[in-house]
């Protein structure tokens, strides 16, 4: 299964998570996280991008994880005042590619992940050294793992199950 997990902005922040079902006949297993990648681009690299993972992604297998953009107070404040609209515009359009490589799309606020997927969860998960310096990148990572545990198997770092004391 890939991940693609994606902070939309001026600045998207893109972060690939490669993992591994249990195997026939360990059901109980849980799914292991085999490698990530990362990286962040201006918004009009983003379709690229995509369509260059299609390359090593197999879209049936493909879940793209988008952080949903939400108006609020602190959206009315950014110093950027077209960084709204531009990942209005980049939500869509990473929708609009999904549905055209039939590619799942999921969306979450970041309020909704940032709470669960702190720095000590990408640490264990091994995400932070991977992200180190792409904030933007990191935030794609989030949405990645956060996805990847509450959707489709993935052991929370921080669990028993995945190593954790």
């Amino acid at each position: 299964m890939y991940v693609i997990g994606i902070d939309p902005g001026p600045i998207t922040g893109i972060a690939l998570l490669i993992t591994q079902g249990p195997a026939v006949g360990s059901a109980n297993a849980p799914t292991r996280l085999l490698g990530a990648e990362a990286l962040q681009v201006t918004h009009g690299l983003v379709p690229y991008v995509l369509d260059s993972l299609l390359t090593v992604v197999v879209p049936q297998a493909t879940v793209v994880a988008v952080e949903r953009f939400v108006v609020g107070p602190r959206a009315a404040r950014s110093a950027h005042g077209g960084s709204g609209e531009v990942t209005r515009e980049l939500v869509g359009v990473i929708a609009h590619w999904a549905k055209r490589n039939q590619v799942t799309c999921r969306g979450w606020s970041a309020a909704e992940v940032k709470p669960w997927a702190t720095d000590g969860r990408l640490d264990a998960a091994g995400l932070l050294e991977a992200t180190k310096g792409m904030r933007h990148a990191r935030d794609g990572a989030r949405h990645a793992l956060y996805c990847a545990v509450r959707d489709f198997g993935l052991a929370d770092p921080l669990s028993r199950k995945a190593g954790a004391r």
